[in-house]
């Protein structure tokens, strides 16, 4: 039996949107490393889980206590607890408190765009990519993190004509993660206040997107009535020439008409004529 699949399309400001969008220029980066603002650092959740996450290696066996589990009965190695203190900071930064994801909202089109992983390593400056990679593996085994991996192939090409490809990841930290570093009440209450910031935001890129729209739709009106107004204008000029030759017949009769009394001579009976005829005559000089 044939079903039908309907597409399903998410909207833009949706983190698994962004992992099915068309390979695009990579974002501008900023030219120093970033650090937790003194405004970030005033959120609760975010300078309570940045002292725990890192100083994690000295609270093993009190927070993200799962971690000691992911291969059954044998601890998980110090280097694990070592990577993420690493980058907690750069990790803080990019979340977004809205979805617990990394990433961010476009604030020029309401697009949702995820950040790298090789940023992130970079940024932090001690961990590499692939060792970044093996951590979010590592949190997704013990349930802290949520990944979903889609890979985009490119336009351009290697050396050996194969298409590149660009592979995009989406990192949630789960609220089993919030929970076991002991800040599921207070992630919960910050969430709620940052989605109520994001409708704001989203709206305000709506009104925005709209009245862009509306400018745009005036300005086409605009262009197409003018050019309305001037293929009128081209074509009155094409008729003018081929009526004003038809119109001319018709005037040169009618001037003719108007000549003709002034032109033709009044009737003249034939004694007339033999008087003007003498009056020549008479008017001619003695010696011709």
């Amino acid at each position: 039996m044939k079903r039908n699949l309907t597409v399903v399309k998410l909207n833009p400001a949706d983190p698994h949107s962004a992992l099915r969008r068309s390979a695009r220029q990579m974002p501008a980066r900023y030219a120093t490393v970033r650090h937790l603002s003194e405004k970030q650092l005033r959120n609760p959740l975010i300078r309570s889980a940045h002292e725990r996450l890192s100083n994690i290696v000295a609270y093993r066996g009190q927070y993200l206590r799962g971690l000691d589990s992911v291969h059954g009965d044998r601890r998980t190695r110090v280097e694990v607890f070592q990577a993420i203190e690493r980058v907690a900071e750069q990790l803080l930064v990019r979340l977004d408190l809205a979805n617990s994801v990394l990433g961010y909202i476009d604030p020029e089109n309401g697009r949702y765009v995820l950040n790298t992983q090789r940023n992130i390593a970079e940024d932090a400056g001690t961990i590499s990519a692939p060792a970044l990679c093996r951590l979010f593996k590592t949190l997704e085994a013990a349930g802290y993190v949520y990944r979903r991996i889609e890979r985009i192939r490119l336009d351009e090409k290697d050396e050996y004509g194969l298409h590149l490809v660009r592979t995009r990841v989406l990192i949630r930290f789960t609220k089993q993660f919030w929970a076991d570093l002991g800040l599921r009440y207070v992630y919960e209450r910050v969430q709620n206040a940052a989605k109520k910031r994001r409708d704001v935001q989203l709206r305000e890129i709506g009104q925005r997107r709209m009245a862009e729209i509306e400018r745009h739709s005036l300005d086409l009106q605009r262009r197409t009535i003018s050019r309305k107004r001037w293929q009128a204008k081209e074509a009155r000029d094409a008729r003018d020439p081929a009526q004003g030759q038809l119109a001319l017949p018709q005037q040169m009769a009618t001037t003719a008409k108007q000549l003709e009394p002034d032109i033709l001579p009044e009737r003249m009976t034939g004694h007339q004529a033999l008087k003007a005829i003498g009056a020549m005559l008479t008017r001619k000089p003695a010696g011709s």
